[in-house]
């Protein structure tokens, strides 16, 4: 057993208590407890006065290879991002280049706090791999682009990767067509009887422009997510990115359905995609997962600003203060995040749940006087404060360093891959 004493914890339980001075207590891979201080005789005792302990951050849509392309087309509209710059550069990937950038994003999302993560790329072996290593767990995917022309030879890696990890503790699979523009009706209806005979959740971006929300509509008499239930799609958990254009019926769709929305507030900004209407959707009480999407159109995976961001935008995009809370943005990027994604054993500090957690410190300037700890996390905090990630009770992180990655190797590996496949 391994005690962590005399930190503030932000449960965000069912009640959202904070204990000002808490015990967290972890046997093997579970919190055993998480209350106020309480004594545990003769168990290893970690002293954390002047920090705060957090649930691990649950990533709802990441492309990690992806790290590769950050900086390399900024200041472009999606199409284009993608069209012009994205998808010509992604051709040159090898498996060993998607390996190196997923462990290049793994040291990040340790560093920053995540724990859980929901990925979509080429090659989801390479994830899958790089996430073991890294002590991370999460749903991997391999990406389905139809009109590449390789798609059955992606599927194929798909249902592979499906069997795979059939039995693994830590890694789920899903199937993942990357849109409706990407994708005939005719292969998406059959994705969604795979993905129903495999018991796996669907990916898929969705709406995340007013071009391919609309073009959409003119294709098809529907919208996406119509479209996509009208295709039986909606048999499975669907994991719908971006959302920033549906409509009020396709939220009552995504609701009775039991989709998911992933938001990417960040993503959205860059690319000028615009802004999703979270306030409405929690009215409505649809699932949300916050998610930073890829490094080229973000351009970290930091899911902390990503929370910031997530409480500040909707605030001025609606002229409404009380538009998505301190503690909405930080249960959006935890529990909710986790619940959206079909996860309930990890989100908050609960027994019996996964002991996913990080541990940040008080101590900067910006964090001495704790009128409301959450608030303070929310609008004052940094993912630069982070000290210490904590997955199913194993230390990740701990005060700089990494205890299962070798980053200066990682390092010199990408460097290297970018300057023989990707440098322009």
């Amino acid at each position: 057993m391994k005690v962590y004493q005399n930190a503030a914890l932000v449960t965000v339980n069912d009640h959202f208590d904070v204990f000002m001075e808490g015990t967290l207590a972890v046997e093997g891979e579970k919190i055993i407890y998480a209350g106020p201080k309480k004594e545990f005789p003769g168990a290893e005792t970690v002293d954390l006065t002047g920090h705060v302990i957090l649930p691990g951050f649950v990533n709802g849509h990441i492309h990690m290879p992806m790290v590769f392309f950050r900086g390399y087309a900024d200041d472009m509209c999606l199409q284009d991002w993608l069209d012009k710059r994205i998808f010509p550069k992604e051709s040159n990937h090898t498996e060993a280049t998607q390996y190196h950038g997923a462990q290049l994003a793994t040291a990040e999302l340790t560093r920053t706090g995540t724990t859980t993560v929901n990925d979509m790329y080429c090659d989801g072996f390479q994830t899958g791999r790089a996430l073991k290593e890294a002590g991370l767990s999460g749903i991997v995917s391999t990406c389905l682009i139809e009109v590449k022309g390789d798609h059955e030879e992606m599927l194929d890696n798909a249902l592979r990767l499906n069997e795979y990890y059939q039995d693994d503790p830590d890694i789920r699979t899903a199937i993942a067509p990357h849109a409706e523009y990407t994708n005939s009706p005719e292969f998406l209806t059959r994705l969604g009887d795979i993905a129903v005979r495999t018991g796996q959740p669907i990916h898929i971006h969705c709406s995340e422009t007013v071009k391919e929300h609309e073009e959409c509509i003119g294709r098809h008499g529907l919208t996406p997510v119509q479209l996509f239930d009208r295709l039986g799609m909606t048999r499975v958990p669907l994991f719908l990115a971006h959302c920033v254009y549906v409509t009020d019926e396709d939220m009552d769709i995504i609701r009775t359905r039991g989709a998911s929305v992933l938001h990417n507030p960040c993503s959205n900004l860059k690319l000028g995609s615009g802004v999703a209407r979270i306030p409405l959707m929690l009215e409505k009480g649809l699932k949300i997962a916050t998610s930073t999407d890829g490094c080229a159109s973000n351009n970290t995976l930091d899911m902390w600003e990503e929370m910031r961001f997530s409480a500040l935008i909707h605030k001025g995009v609606n002229r409404d203060a009380t538009a998505v809370s301190a503690k909405q943005a930080l249960y959006l990027a935890t529990r909710g995040a986790a619940e959206a994604l079909g996860y309930t054993d990890r989100g908050a500090l609960v027994p019996g749940m996964r002991a996913d957690f990080i541990v940040s410190s008080l101590q900067e300037p910006a964090m001495q006087i704790p009128t409301d700890i959450t608030n303070l996390v929310v609008y004052s905090g940094s993912s630069r404060d982070i000290v210490m990630t904590v997955a199913k009770g194993e230390v990740l992180y701990d005060h700089g360093v990494y205890t299962k990655l070798d980053t200066a190797a990682i390092y010199e590996a990408c460097r290297a891959d970018f300057r023989k496949y990707f440098m322009d």
